[in-house]
Order: C-alpha cells, then sequence, then structure tokens
C-alpha cells in the first residue's frame, strides 16, 4: 500500500475527474487512480512532479510517452486517453485504470513454461507493433509488464511506461541521438546500451531475453550490485544458460532465452515476431509443461585458479576516477566533480547538490589530462535514493557530443587510465587569416538562419545547438587576436546574426514558429523529436493559422486527395500529396504522423 501525502492532488479534481487516492510513483510522476464526476468510471491520472514541470525537456518526455502510445495503438500496450495542463505547470496523463499486478509479484519462484512463455509472446506482440511504428522502449522490466484478467485470460498483458521510447528515425538521423551512459534500467540494459550506442529494436529483445531468462530461474542474470559492474557484465560477459541454473528449465527454452541474449544484436532474433515464435516452438517441445520444481538453492563454488598453459580471462575495463571542472555553455561553473565512470560515449559525474536539468548540455574540463573540454549532453539523473538502490553515489550521467577523432583518441585514453598526450596548439591568428574567416561569414549573412550557421533545414536539435557555441567561441576567440576597428565591427556584427540565428532555432518552440513561416515542415519534424510536445504544437499551429486563415482547409484538401491515392495503393502519390498539404498547414500533427507512416509504407513496399 503506497502512502498517500497531503501534496494538493488527492481529494481535488482534474478535468473531469475527481482524484481518489494514490495508485504509484515513478521518477518523473506521481499515479493517481480519477474518478469520472458525472458516470463514475475510473481512470489512472499520471501527475508530473511540479519540480520538473518547469523543465522543457522533461515535459516533452513526460508527453513522450503519450505520443509513443498513440502511434502503437495496440492492445497488450496501456491506453493513453488524454494529456492535458491544469495552469500554470500541472501537467498530466490520462491512462486506462488497470486491476491486477506487475510482473515481479509472481517472481517469488520459478515461473513454468506454460505461465512464462504465454506472456512473453505477448510483450513480443506489443513490442512488435512499437517497433513497426519506428519506437523502441529502451526500458523493458518487469515492473513495466502489468498482468490482468480479461475474460478467461488470467494473465492479460499490458506493456507500461513508453517514457524512455523514442523513435527509430531519430536514431539513425544523427549520432547525437543515441542513448547516453545510463539511461533504461541496468539490470536489464543491452550491450549497445551500456555502451552508449545507438539501439533499434533488438536491444528490447535482448532487455526480454534477461526478463525472461529471470522468469525462469527467478535470479537476475548478471547480479552485481554496482552499477559499473553491471553494464560491464552486460557488454562482456554470459551468464549460465537457464537450465544449468534450474534443471527442470527444458533446454529448447534455455536456447532461445540465450540467443535473445547474445551480446551482438545481429545474433539475437531480428524481430520480436521472430523472438515470440521461437518461444512458442519450445512451448510446444517442452510438452507444454504443467510445473516445475524448485531445486534447493545450492552455494556458488569458489572459482578455480585456471589450469597452466590456458588463457586468462578478458580483464574488466579500468574504471577511471578523476575530478572534472563542469560549467554551463554560459560560462558560469557547477563546481569541481568526481568522474567515477567514463566510457567511449558518455561518464558519470558524482555530486549531493543540484542536479542540472536533463537534456541540458555542459562543458567539462579535465584538469588532469591536459585540461581537455569536452562538450556533453545530461541524460539521466540518479538522485540520493536511487543511489542507495545500486550501491554508487548520487549525480548525474553525460553523453559526449561533438566528438573528434582527436578527442575520441583522449577519451579511449582515459577509459584506459593512460595519461592523455598534452597537443601543440596553432600559433595565433595573423590578420590575413582573421580575413579569410570574416569572409565566410559575409558570405552567409545575407541569408536566412540556416544559410548564417552554414546548415540545411533539416539539421536536429543537437547540430544546431552545437553549430551555435561553436561559431560564437570562433568568433570570440577571433577578436581577442585582433585590434583593427573595421574587424573588431564585421565580428560583432556576425556573433549578433549568430545569435539571432541561435535564439530563432535552438529551441523547439521558436524553431517550430520559424520554421512554418517559411512551410520548412521537415524542420517541425526535427522539432517533435527534439520534444515539442503536443499542446505547444497546438498552440503554435492556431496561432499560425490566425495569420494564415485559408491555410487548413487548403492543406484538407490535399489530406482527402492523400487519402484517395492511397485507398487506390498508390502509396507514393499519396505521400507526395501529404507533403504537400504539410507545406501549407506546417505544424499539423496528425499530418506529420500520416507523413511518417507513409514514407515507412513507401520504403517497405520498395524493399520487397
Amino acid at each position: 500500500m503506497i502512502p498517500q501525502t497531503a501534496d494538493g492532488v488527492v481529494g481535488s479534481t482534474l478535468g473531469p475527474f475527481k482524484i481518489t487516492k494514490v495508485i504509484g510513483r515513478g521518477g518523473m510522476g506521481t499515479v493517481y487512480l480519477g474518478e469520472h464526476s458525472v458516470i463514475g468510471s475510473r481512470v489512472a491520472i499520471k501527475v508530473l512532479q511540479d519540480k520538473l514541470a518547469s523543465d522543457e525537456g522533461l515535459v516533452a518526455r513526460f508527453y513522450a510517452e503519450a505520443r509513443a502510445v498513440n502511434l502503437i495503438g495496440h492492445e497488450n500496450i496501456v491506453n493513453i486517453f488524454d494529456m492535458n495542463v491544469v495552469p500554470p505547470h500541472r501537467y498530466y496523463l490520462v491512462m486506462e485504470y488497470l486491476e491486477g499486478k506487475p510482473l515481479n509479484y509472481i517472481l517469488t519462484a520459478p515461473v513454468p513454461i506454460a505461465t512464462s512463455v504465454p506472456i512473453l509472446i505477448q510483450v513480443c506482440d506489443a513490442l512488435q507493433a512499437a517497433h513497426d511504428a519506428g519506437i523502441v522502449h529502451r526500458d523493458l522490466k518487469p515492473e513495466n509488464i502489468f498482468l490482468i484478467k480479461r475474460g478467461r485470460a488470467e494473465n492479460f498483458v499490458k506493456v507500461l511506461d513508453f517514457g524512455l521510447a523514442k523513435l527509430l528515425d531519430t536514431e539513425r538521423s544523427s549520432s547525437n541521438t543515441a542513448v547516453g551512459l545510463i539511461v533504461g534500467t541496468p539490470e536489464f540494459m543491452s550491450p549497445e546500451q551500456a555502451n552508449s550506442s545507438p539501439v533499434d529494436g533488438r536491444s528490447d529483445i535482448y532487455s526480454l531475453g534477461c526478463i525472461a531468462w529471470l522468469l525462469a530461474t527467478a535470479r537476475l542474470p548478471f547480479p552485481q550490485r554496482g552499477l559499473t559492474d553491471l553494464l560491464v557484465a552486460h557488454r562482456t560477459q554470459n551468464p549460465k544458460p537457464p537450465h544449468e541454473v534450474v534443471p527442470n528449465v527444458p533446454r529448447e527454452l534455455s536456447a532461445v532465452i540465450m540467443k535473445a541474449m547474445s551480446k551482438s544484436p545481429q545474433d539475437r532474433y531480428q524481430s520480436a515476431n521472430e523472438f515470440a515464435a521461437a518461444l512458442e516452438a519450445a512451448l510446444k517441445a517442452s510438452g507444454n509443461q504443467q510445473a516445475m520444481i524448485t531445486p534447493e538453492p545450492r552455494p556458488t563454488p569458489e572459482p578455480k585458479p585456471p589450469l597452466p598453459g590456458t588463457a586468462p580471462k578478458p580483464l574488466q575495463r579500468h574504471t577511471a576516477r578523476f575530478d572534472a571542472v563542469v560549467s554551463r555553455l554560459d560560462g558560469s561553473k557547477l563546481g569541481t566533480l568526481q568522474c567515477n565512470d567514463i566510457s567511449k560515449g558518455g561518464m558519470f559525474l558524482s555530486t549531493t547538490g543540484d542536479l542540472p536539468p536533463v537534456f541540458s548540455r555542459l562543458k567539462i574540463t579535465i584538469p588532469s589530462a591536459s585540461n581537455l573540454d569536452l562538450l556533453a549532453e545530461v541524460v539521466r539523473h540518479v538522485p540520493a535514493d536511487q543511489a542507495k538502490a545500486w550501491a554508487m553515489q548520487p549525480g548525474f550521467g553525460v553523453q559526449f557530443l561533438d566528438v573528434t577523432a582527436g578527442l575520441r583518441e583522449d577519451i579511449n585514453r582515459l577509459v584506459q587510465g593512460l595519461p592523455v598526450q598534452p597537443r601543440s596548439t596553432p600559433s595565433g591568428l595573423n590578420s590575413q587569416s582573421i580575413e579569410a574567416l570574416l569572409a565566410k561569414y559575409r558570405d552567409r549573412m545575407n541569408g536566412d538562419h540556416y544559410i548564417v550557421l552554414a546548415l540545411p533545414q533539416t539539421a536536429d536539435m543537437g547540430e544546431i545547438r552545437t553549430r551555435c557555441a561553436d561559431a560564437d567561441a570562433q568568433l570570440n576567440e577571433l577578436k581577442k587576436k585582433t585590434q583593427k576597428p573595421g574587424e573588431i565591427a564585421q565580428l560583432e556584427s556576425a556573433l549578433a546574426r549568430v545569435r539571432a540565428a541561435r535564439d530563432a532555432l535552438s529551441n523547439p518552440g521558436p524553431r517550430s514558429r520559424y520554421d512554418a513561416n517559411r512551410g520548412n515542415w521537415r524542420g517541425i519534424a526535427r522539432c517533435i523529436l527534439g520534444g515539442l510536445g503536443p499542446i505547444d504544437l497546438e498552440r503554435l499551429r492556431q496561432e499560425f493559422l490566425v495569420e494564415h486563415p485559408s491555410a487548413a482547409g487548403s492543406a484538407h484538401v490535399k489530406f482527402l486527395a492523400s487519402k484517395g491515392y492511397e485507398h487506390n495503393d498508390q502509396v507514393k502519390e499519396a505521400l507526395d500529396a501529404c507533403e504537400n498539404a504539410l507545406q501549407i498547414d506546417p505544424l499539423n500533427l496528425q499530418l506529420h504522423q500520416r507523413q511518417a507512416t507513409l514514407a515507412r509504407k513507401l520504403k517497405e513496399g520498395s524493399a520487397r
């Protein structure tokens, strides 16, 4: 029973629903039971924590769950009916109320194959629908698999919490969108997540394989307590096959689970449907056993020393620890923090102070590595209570951005605990080189913001922010190298144009307004992937329609034409008509969703 607290929500009303009690809590919000004031129907209402509501990025992540679920639309995924905000900043989602239990409630002993496999197959069905919609869950764990009674089905599955879900197209478009060092739950994290590499649907298959291993044995595949040890285990160690831990596990099921947990994505099942088919075949091959005997727990034997002449086991990677000076991009310092873990993709910084917002960007200087400077983005908070559970220090994880070949070499040396070699710096810029750089800016000053930054209109939010920061730093450095009034004036003019571009493009809201007036719907699609929520998107659209009153009607004509083409199986023509509609009404979320669906359908058709 979760204790109720005087948080000002219980007893209040959100829309037509009266909030009656707390039914769950998570990292971003609290879930309440709501009852309709007229008809008495019950719903679950997830309310974003007040202390997080002022952070635009976190609000976007909160609403990303609703967008992801809406795109998928599957019976094994919890339904989200509505999302709204009570001014000034009480954001909430209205979801179906589930009466049942999370999967971890049945994990008191190894689960019989006749019970576990049907549950796993339903999860596979939900994942296949998500992956077909271009969405990876990223945080599968027993707590996110809910079991309810539906008709004669005792264990009907509902997959919860797509809050970390991200579109596959985002992964493919930019290395800057790769998962950070510890995004996800460490006990069920795929090797590519643990290694800060881009992920696809096969990452979810690995996580579900870990859950299947847990169901078969009632133990975690990697029992390491520390976060670093867990991540290393996922990257480098293979657990015993389940039948070697619990002898009554059918070997057919054991083999299926071990394939799902392969370290390389290429060696796993390539789709959730393929995983489901293998599970079903294992169930049939086992004779559909109805019970399993739990063996007496046996002490783990002490590891034997290697025999003479045998190759030693690979060493785990060195855990580097050093101090880092952390600053915001405006130059203000967060302080000197200790790095307790680093990989090629990111690092974890310990602090008991205030945590910088998720998605905020930081400059990290490492004095012991010849003042090595790194640009990073905050991807995960580990508050004190979570840190205690994971046997680590509280703090935050970051992923590295804009890593050059030289920086990559320096990071690899840090990971191995080796000294970073100081790099020779070029001599000061002379007047001729300043003039050459100024000439490049002069050629772009009369263009729009994208031309000023030398970026395409389809650039993602990370590219824009990095380019703005780099250009600002470069121009300021040039100002320090010259005393000529004419050059200083030109540099200040270029700085003003770069900063105007930054103000217009570096955040999803202003950029969407700018792109809408240019019919740049592809730029707005980037803003949606970058965190622009549906409420803000619709508000911007209404502003746009006030200035362009005929846009909605003209776009609707194109939309109807697109539907007609699709009905006649003319997918390319349907996509062209939809994109024409988007040029007219570029902030229309329904049109964006339809464009993504048609583009995927056309790609799949051409691949056959």
